[in-house]
């Protein structure tokens, strides 16, 4: 299939969680897009004809029941109808945490009402971080993601690696099955939703020309992964370096929400390693944690946007850094945020952004979702801030 002749100028991104979101905004963003991540109803963000945008809200359903999760989601398509997106990205866990049969309801629901016989098609793939989809199964670093630690996620586990099992009525499909289908034509099956196998970023590509060629009636629906694949397809050729100016740091606030056992080994090492730094030749680094043991989630992440609010007002700080969604989330609406322009990655997995309102405006924001990278991706991050550098990822 070939790309469309009419790109879509502005679409629409519905994330779960906010490092998601961001995950996924960054790769429109070095697609040569403009993106920004709304926190409330009122976001304006600047936009021009010139440079197509992405606008990526956050539903925070992840570990909401299904019936509760689709209601949401359908809420926030339906914002984002309403600011005239014309293509649709579902962004979901890569490795199926959470509500996701329920994110799909919900976002069919409401895209079908602009777009009749709304089809997903879903694939949570994402070979840069480990995961992939091989005869249905969900795999992280090629094992079943049942027996990966999104098994023993406090919040949302994973009890099934078939995709079959985790979305109820979904059919399995083949990239030639989708290419035989005729540009526009709507379901592959009586399933409005269909998955599909990918192992490579090349699967990818593959996945999100089929997206393109069927037609604004097929909802894409996956990580990171395929949203750097849909953003390539559809950025027209504008795709450029994923690099931004980054004025060095000189203190920095850490809030760690996650406890993804990489966040909480990134946490220990960082902690380790500060022990040692000369406090003449490194920035001020502060930390705050969640505690180990769960209470309620929506507890946990409000009591967390309440501390890194408090403090950001006891110091002057030149950049934030969230790693974990919903802590993510949360703090970022204490502190009043309306949203966030991400620019490009710090690292990968890793995007920087600015906050837009409240009381750290313009302030520089790095978010990171638990699960990503390894124990040293604090250290890192925090080199990069320091330094002024940035991670440079070369157009695809």
């Amino acid at each position: 299939m070939t790309p469309q002749t009419n790109a879509p100028r502005l679409v629409g991104l519905v994330a779960d969680d906010l490092t998601g979101a961001t995950d996924s905004a960054v790769e429109f963003a070095a697609a040569g897009w403009s993106a920004h991540l709304l926190r409330g109803p009122d976001a304006q963000p600047v936009t021009t004809d010139s440079v197509p945008a992405l606008l990526a809200v956050v539903t925070g359903v992840r570990p909401v029941m299904d019936d509760l999760a689709a209601e949401r989601t359908a809420e926030a398509v339906q914002d984002l109808l309403a600011r005239g997106c014309d293509r649709l990205y579902l962004k979901i866990d890569s490795t199926m945490r959470g509500s996701v049969a329920g994110q799909l309801r919900g976002a069919l629901t409401a895209w079908s009402s602009a777009h009749p016989g709304a089809t997903a098609l879903l694939c949570p793939a994402f070979p840069g971080q480990g995961r992939t989809v091989v005869k249905g199964r969900v795999l992280v670093d090629g094992v079943a993601v049942a027996d990966s630690a999104a098994a023993v996620d406090p919040v949302t586990p994973v009890v099934d690696s078939q995709l079959a099992h985790l979305v109820p009525g979904s059919t399995a499909t083949t990239l030639a099955e989708l290419r035989s289908r005729l540009p526009g034509r709507i379901g592959v099956s009586d399933s409005p939703v269909a998955f599909v196998d990918a192992a490579s970023d090349a699967d990818l590509a593959a996945i999100a020309a089929c997206v393109d060629g069927l037609g604004p009636a097929w909802v894409a629906a996956g990580s990171a992964g395929l949203a750097a694949a849909i953003a390539r397809q559809w950025s027209g050729g504008r795709s450029r370096s994923s690099s931004v100016a980054v004025r060095p740091s000189g203190r920095i606030l850490v809030g760690v929400s996650s406890l993804h056992p990489i966040a909480v080994g990134s946490v220990e090492t960082l902690r380790g390693a500060m022990a040692t730094w000369d406090a003449h030749g490194r920035p001020v680094v502060d930390v705050l944690t969640t505690p180990a043991a769960r209470a309620e989630a929506a507890t946990v992440a409000a009591g967390f946007g309440e501390r890194v609010a408090g403090q950001l007002a006891s110091a002057s700080y030149d950049a934030l850094v969230l790693v974990g969604g919903d802590g993510a989330a949360a703090a970022l609406d204490r502190i009043g945020a309306t949203a966030v322009t991400v620019h490009s990655a710090l690292a990968p997995g890793v995007p920087l952004g600015t906050i837009v309102g409240g009381a750290a405006d313009g302030m520089c924001v790095v978010t990171k979702s638990g699960g990503f990278g390894d124990t040293d991706s604090l250290i890192q991050i925090i080199d990069r801030l320091q330094s002024g550098a940035h991670y440079r990822k070369e157009p695809s």
